[in-house]
């Protein structure tokens, strides 16, 4: 019976290996943070272009549009086993005055993978390859600057909190000093229980949790919010040894250097450690709590705060509400006969019915208004992005005949040239 079980463990481990594992990262920050040198960084790879946007004096807009950008990245372990990383970035974050919109449409995609999901389950026949696109961590760079969380950082966390694995993360660590980088830290960390934000602190069972596990976790809560420090140069240091490092007038630092920064543990709880745990809580947490708020029109009723919606649910299932009555067939007992008879809660009952048909149809409306809104917004993208191609396409053409035109001018000056020089030998001759 052993040989048995070993041998399907062996299995189901070959095909496990040959499907891989499917992880999304959202990376949230504001341009200038290192979000691109850190997506660079944890890939081990050019995987984004590193841009900086310069606005012109010229320009007077106080909205630059934020821009969701994927992209996939297929990684190995030591173990072989194979991780198609999809990386969300977050171009033009926190760049406007005014950046409600920002949020809505990060919180627009999430909502919209799990309406993917939603309508997946609700199929009579599923399809097999379908992917699985839900947000399963969001990495949030914080801007080092010595005094906690900014507005944007505690609006954000608030708004997406409960909606995705939050993991703050300080970038830049090396403009900080040992003692500056441990102060802000302290300081972030209190302004997040001061202001109660919902972040992955790497949560566990304490009854089912083995020791090893229960110290790392336990450890790695005591590194939040995560210090980085991120390089798109690789170096060799001779003796075979290459790192990817920042060069400095001082010396050399190593970005995977566990001394300085903590990107390499991060790295780590993301790929190895803890990847299976942030897809299992955005499944059974996350996504059950929206499926529920989406389902039973909560959401709506209530104006979509978690905790409340959480409440009213617990609510109604202890008091037995209306729902649970006409769904559930039970034996008719004397009071429901008497009520039946002088029918004094008949209308109330219909009426309550009616309430939460039309609460239903109500957030179905609202969600299919949100899926055309964000519809939209990626059919403007793609509109813009379509422009900016046929804009690129344009400018190659002009510079190829600019070359073509000096390419010719310079043939002729050179046939000219040769012209003048045969002329002046027969002159000479």
């Amino acid at each position: 019976m052993s040989g048995i079980i070993e041998a399907s463990s062996a299995l189901r481990k070959r095909k496990h290996l040959k499907r891989g594992i499917n992880f999304t990262v959202m990376v949230v920050g504001q341009s200038g943070c290192g979000r691109s040198t850190f997506i660079n960084t944890l890939c081990g790879q050019q995987v984004v272009d590193v841009s900086t946007m310069v606005l012109l004096p010229t320009d007077t807009s106080t909205e630059i549009p934020l821009q969701l950008r994927e992209e996939t990245v297929e990684l190995e372990d030591d173990e072989g086993v194979k991780i198609q990383l999809n990386i969300i970035d977050t171009p033009g974050f926190g760049d406007s005055l005014d950046n409600s919109p920002s949020f809505e449409i990060i919180s627009d995609y999430v909502r919209h993978r799990y309406d993917e999901i939603l309508l997946e389950e609700s199929r009579v026949r599923r399809n097999p390859r379908f992917k699985d696109g839900r947000v399963h961590c969001c990495l949030y760079l914080i801007t080092p600057c010595g005094r906690g969380l900014k507005e944007i950082d505690v609006e954000f966390m608030k708004q997406l909190g409960s909606l995705v694995n939050i993991i703050p993360v300080i970038c830049k660590s090396d403009s900080l000093t040992p003692e500056e980088l441990k102060l802000n830290k302290t300081l972030i960390m209190d302004d997040i229980d001061r202001f109660k934000l919902p972040i992955y602190n790497f949560p566990f069972d304490e009854e089912e949790v083995t020791q090893d596990d229960y110290e790392t976790n336990m450890y790695l809560r005591s590194l939040l919010p995560f210090s980085i420090i991120g390089s798109n140069e690789v170096y060799d240091m001779g003796n075979d040894l290459i790192i990817r490092g920042r060069k400095y007038p001082w010396g050399m630092l190593d970005v995977e250097d566990a001394n300085i920064s903590d990107f390499v543990i991060l790295r780590n709880a993301l790929l190895i450690s803890h990847l299976h745990d942030l897809k299992d809580y955005t499944h059974e947490i996350l996504y059950e709590r929206y499926r529920t708020e989406a389902l039973s029109g909560e959401s709506v009723l209530f104006g979509g705060n978690s905790k409340d919606v959480d409440q009213r649910l617990d609510d109604d299932n202890n008091n037995n509400n209306i729902n649970a009555t006409l769904t559930s067939p039970k034996v008719p007992t004397s009071e429901m006969l008497n009520e039946k008879a002088n029918g004094t809660n008949l209308n109330e009952r219909v009426s309550n019915t009616q309430d939460t048909y039309l609460a239903r149809e109500e957030q179905i409306r609202l969600e299919e208004e949100r899926l055309k809104a964000f519809e939209e917004r990626v059919q403007q993208e793609l509109l813009l992005k379509r422009q900016e191609l046929l804009d690129r396409e344009r400018e190659l053409r002009e510079i190829e005949e600019r070359l073509e035109k000096e390419a010719m001018l310079k043939r002729q000056e050179q046939e000219e040239q040769n012209l003048n020089e045969e002329l002046s030998d027969l002159a000479d001759n």
